[in-house]
């Protein structure tokens, strides 16, 4: 009997998240599939049963080669022990094939499927390797001695690299959330964007984005990227541990028996080493292979992993699973975080080194990033530090924050625009208004009345519409949260205050969350399909069930065994050659007596493969 029947039942009887899995997991295309004999037929046919097969290493393939090819000539069922024995297939490799819907396992054995047997048998004439070759893996050229320190020397500089431009990821997306394209990637614009925040070349960012969101730093949410709520304590922590929480986020995501290779052999080259390795491995990997070899490089060679095709020292053992010996290894080779700074008289900070993740943080508050590199510089200028003032900041507070990590003291012209910004802050007082009255839901007054008209009359501030009340007052139909940080970014020296006239912090507003709707499983969505048309058959679902498994039996002239129910509730069982239904009875040829049974339909209890 062909393997549709036994496949099929499998398949009904599986539960539904575990059939949704196994179906995703197979890629197979949801059109078409009326039934579980369909399903079963459109798992089994070549071009599906390929694209699986190229994603099996040799040591799985050859051993569905040998257990096909004795399915194909009428062999019994192997215990897991001959299995293992016989086949090299131990008991976790057994249940990835079961799961992949390559083989049939349960209490009785392991069997498999003909049709992998026959794709299999195929492969000489597409191409492709003998399943049953066992040529020798190639050899891995190896890296000279003397290479080992400019390699990790290298990757410590791609690590740190990386770590500074994931942190002004995160700060560019926590000022403005990225827009993404309907596929769920960056667009060209935003893509320029983040690349000129990050300070790295744009081929770049789409890496570096997919490490960090891997690592749980950002989130996507609709169609927007913004920056996720493990991001904040991901930036107070060392640059070595910034690493490690992106590094071995990679490195969880590959494949085992790579990760443990590439673990144990450090002192190899990776780049075409690794293809031809691979290849070996993955004898039918072909186009699916190479992009996946070559984005993991890319990605290994950004994040510091490997610096020039070679594993470095750090990243060996993360690869090994020592996430504190390779955070130690790589901090020797960065260069100590400092916390002072260089004040000069241009109103900007030079940093002498990476700074302390604290100290970077409250320079940020205050100052505009200039440039960022080992030695990193900062510019002050009267919105930044109005900024800082609206957050919270007194002049106080911020000359002192400045005295304690200058190693040159406050500059005369910084001190002087602390203070006169400091000063100005609040000529603008932003508040809101109790009236009821919709076209006056806000104020914004000063007692100086030209800079009050020059708020009114600024182009940049239309859509406030901003209204004159009385001589010191605007009025607007806007809330005051909207107002005062509409005037903060057109940098007006301005504050909100409460009903009383005291000075209050607000907070900017979180845009509107654009709930994008649920994603749409077309393999949940055939599942769903397939249970509602085996419940809906005009035949209870058992009788429907039993006549599509003898029609398929008639179809390939199959032997099957027909469990019969007896007038006294005794079950005999019938080695068939189901011949036609109709009418409600099955006609079927009895191989053994060489005579034709009639079995009415509601007698057969079940059908089973012979």
């Amino acid at each position: 009997m062909t393997s549709t029947l036994a496949l099929a039942a499998r398949l009904r009887a599986m539960g539904d998240d575990a059939l949704v899995a196994a179906l995703a997991g197979r890629g197979v295309a949801t059109t078409g599939i009326r039934d579980f004999f369909d399903l079963a037929d459109a798992l089994l046919e070549p071009d599906s049963l390929q694209a699986c097969l190229s994603r099996l290493d040799r040591h799985a393939i050859a051993g569905l080669a040998a257990l096909g090819e004795r399915a194909a000539s009428g062999g019994g069922r192997m215990s897991g022990s001959q299995a293992k024995a016989a086949l090299g297939l131990d008991a976790p490799a057994v249940e990835r094939l079961h799961e992949q819907l390559l083989l049939d396992f349960d209490d009785g054995g392991i069997a498999g499927w003909a049709e992998v047997a026959g794709q299999l048998a195929r492969w000489p004439s597409l191409g492709l390797p003998d399943p049953r070759d066992d040529a020798p893996p190639p050899e891995h050229p190896a890296v000279a001695a003397p290479d080992r320190a400019s390699t990790d020397h290298l990757a410590a500089e791609h690590a740190f690299a990386a770590m500074t431009a994931t942190a002004e990821l995160l700060f560019e997306l926590e000022r403005e959330p990225a827009r993404l394209l309907a596929r769920g990637a960056l667009g060209q614009p935003e893509t320029r964007r983040l690349a000129h925040a990050m300070a790295i070349e744009e081929p770049a960012v789409a890496t570096l984005v997919a490490a960090a969101e891997s690592a749980g730093l950002v989130r996507r949410e609709g169609a927007r990227l913004l920056v996720a709520e493990g991001s904040p304590p991901w930036l107070n922590l060392s640059a070595s541990r910034r690493w490690v929480a992106l590094a071995e986020t990679w490195a969880i995501s590959l494949p085992g028996d790579i990760r443990s290779r590439l673990a144990e052999h450090p002192d190899i080259l990776w780049g075409q080493g690794l293809r031809d390795w691979l290849a070996w491995l993955y004898p039918a990997g072909g186009a699916w292979l190479a992009g996946r070899v070559s984005a993991r490089l890319e990605e290994a060679e950004r994040l510091g992993i490997t610096a020039g095709e070679v594993v470095s020292t750090p990243g060996a053992a993360l690869l090994s699973g020592e996430t504190a010996r390779a955070e130690e290894l790589l901090a020797k080779s960065l260069p100590d975080p400092v916390d002072k700074v260089y004040l000069q008289h241009d109103l900007s900070a030079v940093a002498p080194g990476p700074l302390e993740p604290g100290i970077d943080a409250r320079l940020r508050s205050m100052a505009e990033v200039d440039g960022r590199a080992i030695a990193s510089r900062f510019r002050f200028s009267a919105a930044s530090l109005g900024r800082a003032i609206a957050a919270g900041e007194t002049a106080g507070s911020l000359l002192e924050f400045l005295e304690e990590v200058s190693l040159t003291g406050v500059p005369q012209p910084l001190g002087y625009l602390i203070g006169e910004t400091a000063a100005r802050h609040g000529l603008l007082r932003v508040g809101a208004l109790p009236s009821g009255d919709p076209e006056a839901v806000s104020y914004v007054r000063s007692e100086d009345s030209a800079l009050l008209g020059a708020v009114r009359v600024d182009r940049s501030l239309a859509a406030l519409s901003l209204a004159a009340n009385d001589t010191h007052r605007l009025v607007s139909r806007r809330d005051r949260s909207q107002v005062y940080w509409a005037l903060v970014d057109a940098r007006y020296p301005v504050a909100a205050e409460d009903s009383r006239g005291r000075i209050v912090q607000v907070r900017r507003p979180v845009s509107a969350r654009v709930s994008a709707p649920a994603p749409v499983d077309p393999v949940r969505q055939l599942v769903e399909r397939l249970r509602l048309a085996d419940a809906g058959a005009p035949l209870d679902p058992g009788q429907a069930w039993l006549y599509r498994q003898l029609e398929e039996a008639i179809r390939s002239k199959a032997t099957v065994t027909v469990s019969v129910r007896m007038p006294n509730d005794t079950v005999v069982d019938y080695r068939l050659e189901p011949a036609s239904v109709a009418g409600g009875r099955l006609r079927a040829r009895d191989p053994l007596s060489e005579i034709e049974r009639t079995l009415p339909l509601s007698s057969i209890a079940a059908v089973s493969p012979t």
